[in-house]
């Protein structure tokens, strides 16, 4: 299963502690890798479908970036093919702009049903994975509602998408959407771990899927509560602003 990491910070920050870390620890992923963060409010991605790891030592690439990157957020997946080919334009993250912003998002999960999406707006995404489609919904759900935008918050917007998706399309979902300024992710399957204020690592906030986190600190697990759709979270700087289970109408 892919494995996700981020880091959000009230200021351009590098991981240079936590990003090998996470490609160590995240090393069974064999089918690629991407680091994703914001330069000057701008997206950039740079990935591979190379191994992260082989042969006993980081990707070249993956390790001058860790060392390189500075960003108040930097997202990164390590994969594991669910679906779709193993090659660069199917490694994560991917960006698409709405609502006037540009986002980088990557996937963790497995959903089928969602493979056949079409999207109703342009343009589309090159990888053909439930990951991409994914990304895609969610999109054409906030472009549709854009007419809602100066009444209706962004976090309303995205209860519906997600709703509507689970109901639509049901699947393992654990993403992570950020453009620049917030980090939303979400999980209705596994768990994210987060740490605020490492001793160890970078002092900002770090949220990773992988199980026993990557330091040997208090690392807070996140998962759904019996009984919801999955757990909703929103990171802006250093802290966790909210945190809620997402509850399905009946």
């Amino acid at each position: 299963m892919c494995d996700l990491f981020a880091l959000s910070a009230s200021r351009s920050h590098t991981a240079a502690a936590s990003l090998p870390l996470f490609a160590v620890r995240g090393r069974a992923n064999v089918h690629g890798w991407g680091i994703g963060f914001f330069r000057n409010s701008v997206p950039v991605v740079e990935k591979s479908g190379e191994k992260v790891f082989q042969d006993g030592r980081l990707h070249g690439s993956f390790e001058r970036l860790a060392r390189v990157v500075n960003s108040p957020i930097i997202v990164a997946h390590i994969r594991y093919k669910s679906s779709g080919q193993v090659d660069e334009c199917h490694a994560h993250p991917f960006i698409l702009d709405f609502w006037g912003q540009s986002w980088i998002f990557a996937h963790n999960g497995k959903a089928p049903a969602i493979e056949p999406y079409l999207s109703r707006h342009q343009p589309v995404l090159e990888a053909g994975s439930d990951s991409a489609r994914t990304l895609e919904f969610l999109r054409d759900f906030f472009q549709d509602a854009a007419p809602r935008r100066a009444r209706v918050p962004f976090i309303q917007i995205l209860r519906e998408a997600l709703s509507r998706l689970l109901q639509e399309y049901p699947g393992e979902y654990n993403f992570l959407l950020a453009n620049g300024r917030v980090l939303w992710a979400f999980t209705n399957h596994r768990q994210f771990l987060l740490l605020k204020g490492s001793s160890k690592l970078e002092e900002a906030l770090l949220l990773t899927t992988i199980d026993e986190g990557l330091s040997p600190e208090n690392w807070k697990r996140i998962t759904a509560r019996p009984g919801s759709a999955g757990k909703i979270l929103l990171i802006a700087g250093g802290d966790l602003l909210h945190l809620e289970d997402l509850i399905l109408a009946s």
